[in-house]
């Protein structure tokens, strides 16, 4: 058991992509955060519209994708790495979501109802299903369940559970319920989110998966012909879905987001792959070293992801009172603020310790003991203190 807890060898492009999705993810998060986002309307006018239609091309759905794609090729990872050592991989992974589930309830309930950690946690345990099954096995069921979802979001359009025409503003500043509001919202509203993102978030989960049974991420460069012809099909087939989105918006006064969620559900899964392609061969032609900001964000992903909200909730609660009624724009440049602050705390973080604080006790409550969490170096040059 010690053995596994000393931390591993790490694949370095899998943390600059973790840490670009990060970076994404929270750029989707904030316009809904502060209160101005499509959970509170789904038209706009002007500036507004303008900045919508970018965030809906180019940031909506496509970076909880890559996320949930890393999700299950970080379970391989971490199963292989615990036979290995012949551990009890079953029992240590379903430790590990069990405690991710409870880190994602208490998100949800206390901070802000658009956590996707409780998700993960229970989707989670279905990948335990398939870790034997074949990679042709597992990317049937992957595409078969990304397609079906697909084509349920193109002929139904927005799903009702994705957003609430109403103004539904559970858990959201300022209209902040009590704490049996909160938990009737998991148990409601949640559970019908869940009973239908099971099925996209478990295609990507699998498609992980499949990766990782396939060792693409270890064996990159004899891939680089595949990825950069990926990567320019993909950014085809997204130039002729951004067609009828940017067609809509020139012929509309008002443009409203759910007219074009088909299209932008589409592009969130050929734009993630364009992204992914992109970002490997930068890696491959500049060095990992070039992108270390992204990869200290994306090795304590787990720790930005909370701190976000954190930071966040505490700002509209204590500072930015009327933050529902800026303009999108205002947003943007909060989270881009945000996210450079996390850069810096990130790589200055990884100078002294080894993982984020919520890593390593999610690593400690996984394996049953706590791993050292300074770097020796560091701890080795602390002054000794006199008697």
């Amino acid at each position: 058991m010690s053995q596994l807890v000393q931390p591993s060898q790490r694949i370095d492009a899998l943390d600059i992509i973790r840490g670009f999705a990060i970076f994404g993810i929270f750029f989707v998060n904030v316009p809904d955060m502060i209160g101005n986002g499509v959970s509170f309307a789904t038209s706009y006018t002007g500036a507004g519209a303008m900045i919508r239609l970018l965030y809906d091309m180019f940031i909506q759905t496509k970076f909880y994708t890559i996320f949930s794609f890393l999700f299950g090729l970080g379970f391989y990872l971490f199963m292989q790495s615990a036979a290995r050592r012949a551990l009890p991989v079953y029992r240590l992974f379903t430790r590990r979501l069990l405690l991710l589930l409870l880190i994602g309830i208490a998100h949800y309930v206390l901070l802000w109802q658009g956590d996707i950690l409780h998700a993960y946690g229970l989707f989670g345990f279905l990948l335990l299903l398939f870790y034997k099954r074949s990679a042709k096995t597992i990317l049937t069921w992957s595409i078969t369940l990304l397609s079906l979802y697909a084509l349920l979001i193109v002929l139904l359009g927005l799903a009702a559970s994705y957003t609430d025409a109403s103004g539904d503003t559970i858990g959201l500043f300022p209209h902040v319920p009590d704490m049996r509001m909160r938990i009737n919202h998991l148990f409601s509203n949640g559970l019908e989110n869940l009973s239908l993102l099971v099925f996209e978030v478990l295609g990507l989960f699998l498609l992980g998966l499949y990766a990782g049974k396939k060792r693409w991420f270890e064996r990159l460069h004899l891939y680089q012909g595949a990825i950069k012809r990926l990567q320019w099909i993909s950014a085809g087939f997204t130039l002729l879905l951004f067609i009828p989105m940017v067609a809509y918006y020139a012929t509309h006064p008002i443009y409203n987001t759910l007219q074009n969620y088909g299209y932008t559900h589409l592009t969130g899964k050929t734009l993630a792959v364009f992204y992914v392609c992109t970002l490997l061969r930068l890696i491959h032609r500049f060095g990992s070293y070039r992108f270390q900001g992204l990869a200290a964000v994306g090795r304590m992903a787990l720790t930005n992801y909370l701190t976000q909200t954190l930071l966040t909730m505490g700002l509209l609660r204590l500072v930015w009172n009327d933050a529902g009624t800026a303009p999108l724009w205002m947003g943007t440049i909060y989270a881009v603020v945000i996210l450079i602050v996390q850069t810096f705390c990130s790589k200055l973080w990884l100078r002294f310790y080894q993982m984020g604080p919520v890593e390593w006790i999610w690593r400690a409550g996984t394996y049953g003991q706590f791993s050292p969490l300074r770097h020796k170096s560091s701890a080795n040059q602390e002054p000794k203190r006199g008697r």
